[in-house]
């Protein structure tokens, strides 16, 4: 099968993570090229020296022949409806199949579905699909996906039994993802010498609680200032709180934690009741009452904290089996 993959990998930001895991699990079983938005992209050293190890092509928009055989794949690519891209893959004789990604629609993505411009609609869980519901303006088949990580990409690292307890968390510097009192929020927990991580912090974020004092037991990094695996091992426990209007589509950054060993705790609801068992690979929690005695609990006993740690990394590679999510996207692709 002949797959264009029609966007550009990052280290940064949900989609276009997934994007590198999952080019890298096809790749040995598809003819890849990947088209980004923007020929500049093409000069990205890091990324191209990564498609050359795997087999992968990659060229311009412009370049691309005028008929072409097989599947167009585009993951959460605004500007794929925006930019006429999908007009293009189709002209040129490709079956498109598109992915959200997110919790809303994109610009253009309902109307130029309902005109026919899609074959076939991904889901990445029966969050999203109950959110965004195509069935109910179209009739193109659909398939649940999911997210792939790769395990190796985010090494298991025991943490230490004795020393202060090291909280955080790893998103995109979306406001709407942070809850109007975060930093108080870990600060209330009230766990003796705990400090304080954060990656992907931003200016905007900075002005959101301009109001707060980041004492010295806060570490506030920019985005990719680490590699994401490095950062997520330094944690010993992932607090995920959110916005009040947020949902999230999956959780990537939440099982990418549990691979290294972090213990996620992560409110009710979204997609995590797939992703945690509660008490076994940490915790769902209702209320601020519930991340308090948890964390306490966790932080009191670290045997118990040991124990969990090892359960997160198993649950999470059952859940990040290779073979398994190869044969779902195979299906998937194959429209």
């Amino acid at each position: 099968m002949n797959l264009f993959f029609f966007g550009w990998p990052s280290e940064y930001g949900g989609a276009d993570t997934k994007a590198a895991h999952l080019l890298q699990l096809l790749a040995p079983h598809l003819s890849i090229t990947v088209i980004p938005n923007s020929s500049l992209s093409l000069q990205e050293k890091c990324w191209t020296d990564k498609f050359d190890q795997w087999g992968i092509a990659y060229r311009s928009l412009e370049s691309l022949p005028q008929q072409l055989e097989g599947t167009a794949l585009a993951l959460c690519n605004a500007h794929f409806f925006t930019g006429g891209i999908y007009s293009i893959a189709r002209r040129r004789g490709l079956r498109v199949v598109w992915s959200s990604e997110m919790m809303w629609h994109h610009r253009h993505e309902v109307e130029l579905i309902q005109a026919g411009a899609i074959d076939r609609l991904l889901y990445v869980s029966e969050v999203q699909r109950t959110c965004l519901n195509y069935e109910s303006f179209c009739n193109v088949p659909t398939r649940m996906v999911g997210n792939y990580i790769s395990p190796q990409a985010f090494p298991f690292v025991p943490r230490k039994v004795d020393g202060s307890i090291t909280i955080g968390r790893l998103s995109r510097a979306d406001l709407d993802k942070y809850p109007e009192d975060f930093p108080v929020f870990y600060e209330a927990l009230q766990i003796p010498g705990a400090q304080f991580r954060v990656m992907a912090w931003s200016p905007a974020l900075q002005e959101k609680y301009r109001w707060h004092h980041f004492d010295e037991r806060w570490t506030l990094l920019e985005p990719n200032a680490l590699a994401a695996g490095d950062f997520l091992q330094s944690l010993d426990l992932f607090i995920y709180t959110l916005g009040h209007h947020f949902v999230e589509s999956w959780g990537r950054s939440t099982l990418e934690a549990m691979l290294t060993g972090a213990i996620p705790l992560v409110p009710h609801g979204h997609n995590f009741d797939h992703l945690i068992e509660h008490g076994v690979t940490g915790f769902q929690c209702s209320d601020f009452r519930e991340f308090q005695t948890y964390a306490m609990e966790l932080a009191d006993n670290p045997m118990a904290r040991q124990q969990m740690s090892h359960a997160c990394r198993e649950r999470a590679e059952q859940l990040n089996d290779a073979v398994t999510h190869l044969e779902i996207w195979l299906e998937a692709l194959d429209v």
